[in-house]
């Protein structure tokens, strides 16, 4: 990787940690959800640090160049976070319909004691 090339990746990795502790900071994100965003951060600062590393794993697993390595990761990562949100999301619409029905329920029940007061 040329020196170049490099250091841009380091500012890079650096610039989106940082965010994402920002964003954990001011309160706009919990930790637990950005756990992976932060563990991304760290493994694209180590890429960038240790380029030879990232080179040496690719020929292991067969990929020829560490540009396709990063490519398929990526990929990967992408839809791992991608498959674990939509699995949040069913949960929370699941419970927010839970919540709607209990609701109109108590609703229900207090307009009915309501109307037996009469």
């Amino acid at each position: 990787m040329p020196v170049q090339l490099q250091i841009i990746a380091i500012f890079l990795a650096l610039g989106f940690f940082v965010l994402t502790v920002y964003l954990i900071r001011k309160d706009h994100a919990e930790v637990r959800q950005m756990n992976k965003w932060l563990l991304l951060g760290i493994i694209m600062l180590i890429g960038a640090l240790f380029p030879k590393v990232g080179t040496t794993i690719a020929h292991f697993l067969g990929i020829s160049t560490l540009t396709s390595l990063a490519l398929y990761s990526l990929t990967a990562f992408l839809l791992f976070i991608t498959l674990t949100t939509s699995i949040a999301l069913i949960n929370t619409q699941r419970q927010v319909k839970t919540l709607t029905q209990e609701l109109s329920f108590l609703k229900k029940e207090i307009r009915e004691m309501k109307e037996g007061e009469k």
